[in-house]
């Protein structure tokens, strides 16, 4: 009896042992036909990003889907290669590809979570999958995956696959491989990292996404120490190598993540024509690009935005903050301080399994609401959890508790009605939160403080007007926020600061600095505008008789008006195009004396710049160089040629891309003019009445604090401050400030250039002009200082008479 049981088992497990082999069988040949080649896991092809630098070799940005630099199985630390098997797989160098205790544990997740669930995956599998394979969760795939697994272990040695893995897995920060996360993370390379910075880098491995030492340090310092205990159970390192190791801190460069300097919007330019010209190629083939930007320079920039972008906010009060205390409930109120964060640092919770697979709702309901609102660098997002009028508590995207307590520089923070009013001054924090509001921190004097961040926006171009030459650039306030270039794609009006081109145009005319003007109440009866038009000076007087340098210094709106008249607006727009700015976008009727066209600030700045460089227009560029990674050179400015590609249908032998390429990096399409595009004369004279003009009155006040005077520019408000300009210059620098709303709302009924832009303009110029030489006074030829009567604006007959010198064209006197 026992005998015939012991061969019917026999039976019935050879039986089961036969159709499992034959559905495996089966399965494979079935699947056989979709399996990629596991020869294609090729390292010969791995990508090495495009990578963006200022001129002195600061990186700016970093663009492809993958940076990496491979390494020799020989070259990887043993530390390194002890953290990864400890953290993924100690039994590698066993096992033949699959490891069935995990894939039991693997199936055991599946039947209860689904296919959400994770694991089971051999460093061979997670290579099959990384290189072969999609990420999709699905049962064939999985399949899939442990058929090629056996594929590729049959093909390659250990040391290749290990050597494959830690080349290509991603790290976390764009990193691929264990040299760039390295080089990312510790700015060093992997021959250089301590035991507890290898098995950081190793804990990275699984979801990045989740642990993050930028992002998320407190959960990576959690799993880092997993990953060390692992090692030390494993006998890879020593008990004293892990209590020194778990008790040093993660300390991370400050620059990780946010490149060495903030420049993205021009890095974003560059990246955009480089891949234009050459093609997906620049992103795998390491090369580098040289900008023309100074990072000094561009340093300074972004500071001077900053600061008074919140200056201004802090004068208009403070805003409703978005509140999520519904989301949360009451129950996260209720236990949040209860929470034990502390947990993510606790030994005890390290040795008792893999932090990764803690799941803490608050932690994720937090996240996910600190991720939906804009990550700023210099400030921590936080959550209100308590509010009292002498103080309020919070918790920062970094789970650390904060408590703030009331002081009188609060008293800002007056509630916005809209951007002229605001409300009573507050008393205390509940006048301004409640439990659930989003908020942001800063840090002052090592002290905790609340914060609120702009709304308004800024763009600045800064570049020499001899060489063309870039040198600094910023495109917006928060890149991450908003990737919108307000240099180049944004058209506001122009306002006043377009008024220097209307009296170009009359100087180049016939009219003199000393012509006079009434300036007086008018109403025009314009067909063009459909309607009667009654101007205003912003003062709200009338000068009568006015020179135009007084009316362009004061700024004077009916002065500007009248001489456009009598100019002629055709006539006008003929020569005001010689800046650049194209005849067909200029309005044809007299608001073009106020500024009504729309000009990005780069086509503003350009046009500033043949005041600066005695009538000659900039063509505008911002590369100097690109090199591949053996540093050849690809481009240089210096050689390069701007080729009309229109032009090359006569000569279709010549290679299109090849010319493309070879152009220049210009900013704005060229002028291609070496010669002045008007009289040398008009431009001194109109730079010597700006230089009056950014000297005197408000802007005195201000520019006063720059320690010289051999600069000149123009303010310019719109109507209803939407927008508001500065833009300044010497012979060596073209320096525009735009201030104004995204939406086009008003900045307010006393926000003008001269309250916005010019203070962002002084602060970035205090500092530009160390860096640039002064302006020698030299008098064009032909032009000259001659006794001006004042009566009459003409030249005076006799010395006795009331008069003043002021400039004119040799050939009028």
């Amino acid at each position: 009896m026992i005998s015939r049981l012991i061969e019917l088992f026999l039976k019935v497990a050879i039986f089961v042992a036969t159709m499992i082999g034959i559905i495996i069988l089966s399965t494979y040949l079935y699947l056989l036909p979709e399996l990629p080649r596991v020869d294609n896991v090729d390292q010969s092809k791995l990508q090495i990003p495009l990578k963006i630098y200022t001129s002195d070799e600061k990186l700016i940005g970093e663009f492809g889907e993958k940076k990496r630099r491979p390494l020799d199985f020989q070259e990887i630390p043993e530390d390194l290669k002890n953290a990864f098997l400890a953290a993924e797989d100690d039994g590698f160098f066993e096992h033949r590809g699959v490891s069935y205790p995990s894939l039991i544990r693997a199936f055991s997740q599946y039947i209860r979570v689904g296919l959400d669930a994770t694991g089971g995956g051999t460093i061979t599998m997670q290579v099959v999958r990384n290189y072969l394979l999609t990420r999709e969760k699905k049962v064939r795939r999985k399949i899939k995956e442990i058929f090629l697994a056996f594929h590729l272990e049959s093909s390659f040695s250990k040391q290749e696959i290990f050597e494959i893995y830690v080349n290509t897995i991603f790290l976390g920060n764009r990193s691929y491989g264990i040299e760039a996360a390295a080089n990312t993370y510790f700015g060093k390379s992997v021959g250089e990292l301590s035991i507890a910075e290898s098995a950081l880098i190793a804990s990275l491995a699984q979801l990045p996404s989740r642990v993050n030492p930028i992002r998320n340090p407190e959960r990576t310092k959690a799993r880092r120490n997993w990953v060390l205990y692992r090692m030390k159970i494993l006998n890879f390192i020593t008990e004293q190598d892990y209590v020194t190791a778990i008790n040093s801190e993660i300390n991370l460069p400050i620059s990780i993540n946010n490149y060495d300097l903030e420049a993205s919007h021009l890095a974003e330019l560059a990246r955009f024509e480089v891949i234009n010209r050459y093609g997906i190629r620049a992103y795998e083939e390491g090369w580098s690009v040289y900008t023309t930007i100074d990072s000094e320079l561009q340093k300074r920039a972004n500071e001077a935005i900053t600061k008074r972008l919140f200056e201004y906010d802090k004068r208009h009060g403070w805003r409703d903050k978005k509140n999520y205390a519904d989301q949360l409930g009451n129950e996260f109120f209720n236990t949040i301080e209860k929470e034990d964060f502390d947990f993510l640092i606790s030994q005890d919770y390290v040795i008792q399994s893999d932090p990764i697979d803690y799941e803490n709702l608050s932690e994720k309901v937090l996240r996910n609401i600190f991720e939906e609102n804009s990550y700023v660098l210099s400030h921590q997002r936080a959550i209100v959890i308590e509010v009292w009028d002498s103080g309020f508590r919070a918790i920062d995207e970094e789970f650390n508790f904060e408590k703030i307590d009331w002081d009188d520089s609060y008293i800002w923070a007056r509630e916005f009605i809209d951007e002229n009013r605001r409300g009573a001054v507050p008393k205390g924090f509940t006048d301004l939160l409640q439990p659930g509001d989003l908020i942001y921190l800063t840090k002052e004097n090592d002290q905790t403080r609340l914060d609120q961040i702009p709304l308004a926006q800024s763009s600045l171009i800064s570049f020499n007007p001899k060489s063309g030459e870039v040198q600094s650039y910023v495109g917006g306030s928060v890149f991450n926020d908003s990737q919108f270039d307000r240099v180049r794609q944004s058209y506001p009006q122009s306002g006043s600061v377009f008024k220097p081109f209307i009296y170009a145009s009359a100087l180049s005319g016939g009219y003199n600095p000393s012509s006079l003007i009434n300036d007086a109440p008018i109403i025009f009866e314009d067909e063009n505008l459909e309607t009667f038009w009654r101007p205003e000076n912003y003062s709200g007087k009338f000068y009568g008789l006015t020179t135009l340098r007084e009316a362009l210094v004061q700024s004077i709106n009916i002065v500007s008006i009248k001489l456009l008249r009598e100019i002629g607006v055709k006539k006008s727009s003929e020569i005001i195009d010689n800046f650049g700015f194209n005849f067909d976008r200029l309005p044809q009727d007299l608001s073009l004396a106020l500024g009504s066209g729309n000009f990005s600030p780069a086509e503003v700045a350009r046009g500033f710049s043949v005041f600066a460089n005695d009538g000659v227009i900039s063509d505008i560029h911002y590369v100097r160089q690109i090199r591949d990674k053996n540093d050849n050179i690809i481009f240089d400015h210096s050689e390069s040629n701007d080729v009309n590609i229109s032009s090359i249908s006569a000569f279709p032998w010549l290679n299109t891309v090849q010319l493309d390429a070879s152009k220049p990096y210009f900013l704005l399409p060229p002028i291609n003019k070496a010669d002045p595009v008007i009289d040398p004369r008009v431009a001194f004279m109109v730079k010597d009445i700006l230089k009056e003009a950014s000297q005197r009155g408000s802007n005195g006040r201000l520019t006063r604090f720059l320690d010289r005077k051999d600069f000149a520019g123009k303010t310019g408000t719109t109507n209803d401050a939407v927008s508001t300009w500065f833009s300044g210059f010497n012979s060596n620098i073209v320096t525009t400030v735009w201030v104004g709303n995204d939406d086009f709302e008003s900045l307010g009924d006393n926000e003008f250039g001269s309250t916005t832009a010019l203070p962002i303009w002084v602060d970035y110029m205090d500092f530009a002009f160390k860096k640039v030489d002064i302006d020698e006074f030299t008098l064009p030829d032909g032009i000259s200082y001659v006794r001006i009567n004042k009566k009459t604006g003409e030249l005076s007959k006799s010395a006795e008479d009331e008069s003043y010198f002021e400039l004119f064209l040799r050939e009028d006197l």
